[in-house]
């Protein structure tokens, strides 16, 4: 997990904590190889939400995209959640990134909001994090950004052109807003709740499949009432 948000504005915590983490993420793929994109094929997606909008259930996820934690989630949860509650139409997700480790948060997250202009936003993260390098070593340039709109099969000059508009720029904003005033403190973090409805923080313990799926079954089994 990673830090706080401070007084409207979001702060790295302590010291010794980035240097836990910049050496967890040391061990990360930094290759060319990517996310499997294959895994939201034929699934709604608009913007930053993915599934089916009518589903019963919302599952909120607030990430930053240098969080080593945030890419582990991705890679070992978020693929049995999708196939067993959004392929079903039981789960919607939205994904708001936030942008506090770092410049490199900042590139990231634009490029992946304005790939959310072409209903792209989880291919386009997914594999962002398969390549994830080492937090603010500056990994995130134009190359590294092109080379993964165009794996995650968006029009790269399209991201570019998005990436510093009004628009991107108010969604990560709103990403902030929303994070502060639902209290997180760490990322990954995740609320859920009846979409639509109220939603409320999970806690989530280890980032294991196990520990996500109780309290979804709960609200399923809530909306079925």
């Amino acid at each position: 997990r990673t830090w706080a948000l401070v007084g409207g504005s979001v702060l790295l915590a302590a010291i010794i904590v980035v240097v836990l983490i910049v050496v967890s993420s040391g061990d990360s793929d930094s290759g060319s190889g990517g996310g499997d994109v294959s895994l939201f094929a034929g699934i709604p997606q608009q913007g930053i939400e993915l599934g089916d909008p009518k589903a019963p259930v919302t599952l909120v996820e607030y990430a930053d995209p240098q969080c080593p934690y945030c890419k582990q989630y991705t890679a070992d949860v978020l693929p049995d959640l999708v196939k067993k509650y959004v392929e079903t139409g039981d789960v919607r997700m939205e994904l708001h990134l936030l942008t506090f480790i770092g410049p490199d948060s900042d590139k990231l997250a634009r490029a992946a909001y304005a790939a959310g202009d072409q209903d792209l936003m989880w291919q386009w993260i997914d594999i962002a994090y398969a390549r994830q390098e080492t937090e603010n070593s500056g990994y995130a340039t134009s190359d590294f950004i092109d080379s993964v709109s165009e794996a995650a099969g968006a029009n790269v000059e399209q991201v570019n052109s998005e990436s510093g508009s009004e628009a991107v720029t108010r969604q990560i904003s709103e990403a902030e807003t929303a994070a502060q005033s639902a209290a997180i403190n760490s990322t990954p973090s995740f609320e859920i709740g009846p979409t639509g409805g109220e939603m409320t923080a999970m806690n989530v313990n280890q980032l294991e499949t196990s520990e996500f799926e109780g309290p979804i079954d709960e609200q399923l089994a809530d909306a079925q009432k």
